[in-house]
This record gives structure tokens, C-alpha cells and sequence, in this order.
């Protein structure tokens, strides 16, 4: 189980990089940085990083990094128009805020910089079948089956629903343009979906195109694992 979950990690860290390789080298911020691999290889790719989570222990080593320790359920300790990009992996849904920390993470955006995070994709074909048999989406079991209660550590469970729409009706409120939307991996297993996926990606054909109906009706996102999205901020 292990051996996967690095392996969703490293397929996450290289869709990242992928989103952000036309930046020329600048400030980024990694939020939630977590063991801050990421921020590593980005720092050895010649950008200034600024890595924060709110486990103080996250990063084995904060060489090469400007790390702090920051709760993202609050205002984010940096100046405005201050980053060049922005990245945030599997972190918006551990939050209580979500909303609020996607509009700091576009304040601290300078303009023509670069919003990139990833969550859950709980769109896809499997979370969806999960939720009709089991009234939970996948990825949530744990939340599910604790209610509310805190797990010990800094850390939480999976608190929010990252659901894509809402997040869009945000990024446009604070002014960043979505640019692309793609899913970290598709698995094996995820192909026996296509199926009940094929229904929908039809459907989401009638509607206009470059809406965002049809663009989750698209069938990587529909069988996708995590969805990753890149927004600017104009400028």
C-alpha cells in the first residue's frame, strides 16, 4: 500500500512540474509542502521556494528552503503580488477553508503568476459509483466513519469536498483564469468505469464548448485519479 501511495505521489509531483514548466525561475510557494519533495526539486531547478505546512516536522530537511510553519485555514504570512507560482498538491481539502485560502493564494500572486494545485477527483466515474453504493466519496471513508472528530497530530482527515465547479466559481471571484484541468493518473482498474463514463462524456457533449460542463464531462477527468488544475492571474 505504501509502495502506491509514493508512486500517486511521484505521478503528482511530475503533472506539477508539468503545469509550471513554461515559468521562467522565480518565487514559489509550496502550500502545503508536507516532506516537501516537491520544494526540493523545484529549488533544484533553480527557483526561490517558500515551503509551509502546519506540521512543523513535515520537512526532514529544509536545506535549500524557506520553510514556516502555517495554518492555511488563515492569512498566509507574506506580501501581496509576491509569488511567481503558487502550488498546493492534496492540500485544499484537508481544509476547513478552502475558499478563503484559494484567495490568499491569489493575493500573494503576482500578476501573470501561476496557481497550481491538485485534489481528490471526486467528479470521476469511481467516486461517484462509491458514493451511490456506500454514501461516501472516495477517498472520504475515513471522515465518514470518525464523523467529526479531530485525528491526533496537526494534520486532519479529508474535511472538505473539493468539488471542481465551486472551485472555479472562486478562482473567477478572485480574478485567476482557468487554464487547464487534468487528472495526476489514471489507473487500470479506473478503465472498467468506461462504461457507465461513456453516458456521461455524451451528455456533456451538448453543452457548449469550453463550458465548464463540458469540460468535466471530458473522459480523463471522468476516470482520472486526482485532478490538477492551472490558474493565472491575469496581468
Amino acid at each position: 500500500m505504501r509502495w502506491r501511495r509514493a508512486k500517486h505521489k511521484v505521478r503528482r509531483r511530475a503533472a506539477a512540474h508539468a503545469l509550471l514548466a513554461d515559468l521562467p525561475r522565480g518565487r514559489v510557494l509550496d502550500a502545503p509542502c508536507g516532506e516537501a519533495l516537491l520544494a526540493r526539486e523545484l529549488a533544484a531547478r533553480g527557483h526561490e521556494v517558500w515551503a509551509c505546512d502546519l506540521d512543523p516536522a513535515a520537512p526532514a530537511s529544509t536545506d535549500g528552503l524557506r520553510f514556516e510553519v502555517v495554518d492555511l485555514d488563515g492569512p498566509l504570512p507574506y506580501p501581496a503580488a509576491f509569488f511567481d507560482a503558487v502550488v498546493s498538491l492534496e492540500g485544499l481539502e484537508h481544509l476547513l477553508t478552502p475558499a478563503a485560502c484559494l484567495a490568499e493564494f491569489a493575493r500573494v500572486l503576482k500578476p501573470g503568476g501561476a496557481l497550481v494545485f491538485s485534489t481528490p477527483n471526486v467528479n470521476g466515474v469511481q467516486s461517484r459509483y462509491h458514493y451511490f453504493f456506500t454514501g461516501r466519496f472516495s477517498g472520504f471513508k475515513t471522515l465518514m466513519r470518525r464523523g467529526l472528530e479531530r485525528p491526533p497530530g496537526p494534520v486532519p482527515w479529508h474535511v472538505t469536498l473539493p468539488y471542481l465547479p465551486t472551485f472555479a466559481h472562486v478562482l473567477a471571484r478572485q480574478g485567476l483564469r482557468l487554464e487547464r484541468v487534468e487528472v495526476t493518473m489514471i489507473k487500470t482498474r479506473q478503465w472498467l468505469f468506461l462504461p457507465l463514463a461513456l453516458p456521461m462524456w455524451l451528455a456533456a457533449r451538448r453543452a457548449p464548448p469550453g463550458s465548464l460542463t463540458r469540460l468535466l464531462g471530458a473522459w480523463r477527468l471522468l476516470l482520472g485519479r486526482s485532478v490538477i488544475v492551472r490558474a493565472v492571474k491575469p496581468g
